[in-house]
């Protein structure tokens, strides 16, 4: 017994003198106001891949680490970053006692909604809907932080890049939209409390939870176990895209039995303070429930939604701006019984159904699965007619300009073009823009003799609303392991899985005082003789002998569905030694989409019922990164990307609402990038200066509407687009004095397209391509952002928790989207055809000659503008009362009040048409462009009450 007793005192002695050369850090982490426990912070020490996350008493703890110094970073929404350099031996447990979180400055994500985009949001390639941001995150990043709030106001794209560049991950979840790309920022809209958790990794960077693209990651962490614990109520008023918002949010944090759950509810209501039409009545939800079981799994539940109604704007040209009064109009609005009403609405409500399961197979290794379900509605009503013409106030029949010549000399104008023939000064007196919706009731009271058989003396539309439909049903699912290895060494890998149907329908919304609307395709009604070609639902009319007959509720006009299937496996590898860091990252997938045809159309009986040829592509991603930090102030990164991903559906047909045809030259679209990065941190000064290059090859587009030269609706299909990015970015912060500091950013871009694309010309009433050309517009630039931004600031942190900003914005380089057929060949036919006669005269006429090369260079020519000054302001406090938080902030915009700066826009695609004097030929001139304009000085004021 006494042996024993001795060899057991030996081991203890033995494990504990090993157990004491184990190294560690432990702490806890507390707010400078209070001293309150923050739990779930992020504790990472880079250098080894590991991470850990503070407990409800706001303790952490690493364990078994080598000795050595190591850089230890805290981060959690609504408090500053800190980073501490901690020095590890191997006796003992370095203890940190108290690590002391300074909150952050509110100034920007208590601001920015993206609801300040909305009045962009469009159903149109034609109305510029890829200037959607890229970004509307709180990133860590010194430049980033402020390109996504303090450019916000001209749509700013960070490095010109489609928000399509830009993955946006919620609980572990690539959600951009599975048809074009976009961000999907509008499905959780107005619940910034649960979304305020993000990881942000910028430029070409890896993440665990995938590879990304070129415009960097953001994964938004919703979980209940994420959330900040305790209650958070907030109200609002502002004046820009809505007028009251109310947000009411708890968090319980971990309780002791392992269960965790969280809501938020919001709601945002009210109209904009300059535009008519422009408003909002949405609401949001937010629940979340998440359980530990025992200390290596945990399961989590979420449900989401922003069911919200908005009116939109749409864009209009100068010269209804002007007969309007002020750069506000919109033609999507009229009286109708006296009360203002939008045409134009937005109408969505999809639900995210979401399930992560988290399993921390050993100390060094975790599995992470999600799975996800979106469903609901997103509708976008709009006014249609049957006969007559363009009812919209600024249709160019009813404004004042009286003819072309001045676009195009010598020429006469036509009966096509600008027949309304009037004064400017008489126009303004009979023009007021509005939409005369009760003039639609009036002229929907007529029966049509035609149909008496069939319907008696029920009343036909001729105008009605009809609700465009995009519903998504959307299934995902993801699943990655992450292992730490020897020697700072770590790997992660991982698949993705995704499926998505999608309706597409138009649904009648508001018959206007009619009984019902008779579904026939009216373009094809006035050039066919056949009944059954101008039939929408051609199945319909074969088994009832007549055309649909909708009525409110009802769907008409088309209904087809787009098939998406993706799938994707990936890894990356890191490793970082001294002060050198290596990351290698790589993907493959498969991608395949069709499109199935519910209905079969009248003019494309054999092509439009049943399912497209299916598109299959191979996708895949490499990514290398390198980085040397040459002290705690100083450090380097590279990074290079080569990628191939598939078209994305919505540039995949040329006319989805008809025909199953493929876009000519469809092709899986090439991106290549590069960028290189220096960071400065000491204590005076804190910079990022980043330069970058990429090519982007073989993308398509497909742009719709009516063409007045052909009469028809018609459709422009355009692939082999290929783009050149490339330019630097400076973010900047230097304390002066006293908290304050001097921050700014520079980003200076130059975005060109670098090919000539192939274009094709479709019109819906003929099975045939009609036109094949090419678009000149190599050298030209890409189109909706600055391309140069600049901001500079002072920003004042002081006593008592006060905390003000002022910023100065400039933008220039903003360039119009283009019309491509402008750009065209053919649009220029005429004038080259008279270089030419002109040259095979003996003595030319050099007259002649410039002027129609003066006409062609007009005629291509891409409108740029720019120069633009904004001064912004921002003035906020908290007060501290215990565990109380009361919080006040106001941010001003657009002091100096100008209203004449132009954030974007476009070329109309109608083409005019008009007759030259000496010849008779046809001759394409301009439509004048289409802008929309900045909002004046707008306000945004926020109290909150957190507990």
């Amino acid at each position: 017994m006494k042996l024993k007793a001795l060899l057991f005192l030996m081991l203890a002695a033995v494990s504990f003198v090993s157990y004491a050369q184990q190294g560690g850090v432990r702490g806890t982490v507390v707010s400078r106001n209070g001293r309150v426990a923050l739990s779930n912070v992020e504790v990472k020490i880079e250098s080894l891949g590991l991470t850990a996350t503070t407990d409800n008493d706001g303790r952490f703890q690493f364990e078994s680490l080598p000795a050595g110094s190591y850089r230890v970073q805290f981060t959690t929404p609504d408090f500053e970053p800190l980073e501490l350099l901690v020095r590890v031996g191997t006796d003992h447990v370095q203890d940190l006692k108290q690590v002391i979180l300074v909150p952050g400055n509110p100034s920007y994500g208590g601001f920015l909604d993206d609801a300040v985009f909305a009045e962009f949001d469009s159903d149109s390639s034609s109305s510029d809907s890829q200037a959607l941001p890229s970004s509307l995150s709180a990133s860590k990043d010194l430049f980033n932080n402020i390109a996504s709030y303090r450019f916000s106001e001209m749509r700013f794209n960070v490095r010109g890049y489609d928000s399509q560049f830009s993955d946006i991950y919620l609980n572990g979840i690539r959600f951009n939209d599975a048809l074009t790309g976009y961000g999907p920022w509008s499905l959780w809209s107005g619940l910034n409390d649960a979304t305020r958790n993000q990881e942000n990794h910028t430029g070409l960077e890896m993440a665990d939870f995938g590879i990304g693209g070129i415009g960097g990651l953001t994964n938004i962490n919703a979980r209940a176990s994420q959330f900040r614990k305790g209650f958070r109520v907030s109200v609002s008023n502002a004046n820009q895209m809505y007028r009251f918002r109310a947000m009411i949010s708890y968090g319980s944090g971990q309780l002791d039995n392992g269960w965790s759950y969280a809501f938020s509810l919001s709601t945002r209501q009210g109209g904009n303070g300059y535009v008519d039409g422009v408003y909002y009545n949405s609401y949001a939800y937010f629940a979340s429930v998440e359980k530990l079981f025992g200390d290596n799994h945990r399961l989590a539940l979420t449900f989401l939604a922003s069911p919200t109604e908005r009116g939109a704007q749409q864009a209009s040209t100068d010269e209804a701006y002007a007969l309007f009064g002020n750069n506000y109009y919109n033609p999507n609005v009229g009286y109708q019984a006296g009360k203002l009403r939008n045409s134009r609405v937005r109408n969505t409500h999809e639900p995210i159904a979401m399930l992560n399961y988290t399993w921390d197979i050993s100390e060094n290794t975790r599995l992470n699965a999600a799975t996800s379900l979106r469903f609901g509605k997103n509708g976008y009503s709009a006014l249609t007619w049957n006969g007559g013409s363009d009812p919209r106030g600024d249709y160019y029949r009813y404004m004042p300009l009286s003819d072309m010549t001045q676009y195009v000399p010598g020429t006469t104008t036509d009966q096509t073009y600008y027949y309304y023939l009037q004064s400017a000064v008489q126009g303004a007196q009979v023009w007021d823009g509005m939409l005369k919706f009760d003039d639609f009731y009036h002229m929907n009271q007529y029966v049509d003799t035609e149909l008496t058989d069939l319907m008696g003396d029920s009343r036909r539309s001729n105008y009605m609303i009809e609700e465009r439909h995009t519903d998504q049903l959307d299934y995902n699912l993801a699943v990655n392991v992450q292992h730490n290895m020897r020697n700072n060494m770590k790997i992660v890998g991982g698949a993705n899985l995704r499926v998505n149907r999608t309706n597409y329908y138009s649904q009648v919304k508001d018959l206007l005082g009619g009984d019902y609307w008779y579904d026939i395709d009216k373009f094809a009604e006035r050039d066919m003789a056949s009944e059954t070609a101008y039939q929408n639902d051609l199945d319909y009319y074969w088994s009832t002998g007549h055309a649909r007959i909708a009525r409110e509720g009802d769907m008409y006009g088309y209904y087809y569905r787009a098939h998406l299937l993706e799938s994707e496996a990936w890894a990356n590898y890191s490793w970082a030694v001294g002060g050198f860091s290596l990351g290698v990252a790589g993907s493959v997938g498969y991608s395949q989409m069709y499109r199935e045809g519910m209905w079969r159309k009248g003019l494309f009986p054999d092509n439009s019922k049943g399912d497209s040829k299916k598109l299959d592509y191979l996708t895949y991603e490499g990514k290398l990164s390198l980085g040397y930090k040459f002290s705690g102030a100083h450090s380097l990164e590279a990074n290079a990307v080569i990628l191939q991903q598939a078209p994305k559906f919505n540039t995949a047909f040329v006319s989805p609402r008809t025909r199953n045809n493929v876009t000519p030259g469809l092709k899986a679209e090439k991106v290549f990038g590069v960028d290189l990065t220096y960071n400065l941190n000491l204590p005076y000064i804190k910079a990022r200066l980043s330069g970058y290059y990429t090519t982007i090859a073989d993308q398509a587009k497909v742009i719709s509407f009516y063409d007045d030269t052909r009469s028809s609706f018609t459709n422009f299909a355009m692939s082999g687009i290929d783009k050149r990015h490339y330019g630097v970015e400076l973010g900047l912060s230097i304390p002066v004095w006293n908290g304050i500091s001097v921050v700014g950013a520079v980003s200076w871009g130059d975005y060109t397209y670098t090919s000539n694309a192939d274009f094709v010309q479709t019109v819906d009433n003929v099975d045939r391509i009609v036109l094949r050309d090419k678009v000149n517009w190599k050298g030209m630039h890409v189109e909706s952002s600055p391309q140069t931004a600049i901001n500079v600031g002072l920003d004042y942190r002081g006593a008592r928790n006060w905390f003000a900003g002022v910023n100065l914005n400039y933008y220039d380089r903003l360039y119009l989207s283009m019309n491509p057929f402008y750009r065209t060949n053919t649009a220029s036919e005429y004038f080259t055809n008279l270089i030419l006669s002109e040259l095979s005269m003996p003595e030319p006429n050099m007259t002649t000659i410039d002027g129609a090369l003066s006409s062609i260079n007009e005629l291509r020519a891409q409108e740029e503008f720019g120069g633009y000054f904004t001064l912004s302001a921002n003035v906020g406090k908290n007060w501290y009362i215990g565990r109380y938080m009361l919080g006040m902030s106001l941010e001003v915009k657009n002091i100096l009040n100008d209203q004449d700066i132009r954030t974007g826009g476009y070329e109309q695609m109608r083409m005019s048409k008009v007759r030259a004097a000496n010849t008779g030929d046809y001759v394409f001139g301009r439509f004048p462009s289409k802008y929309f304009y900045m909002l004046g000085t707008t306000y945004f004021l926020n109290v909150y009450l957190r507990f």
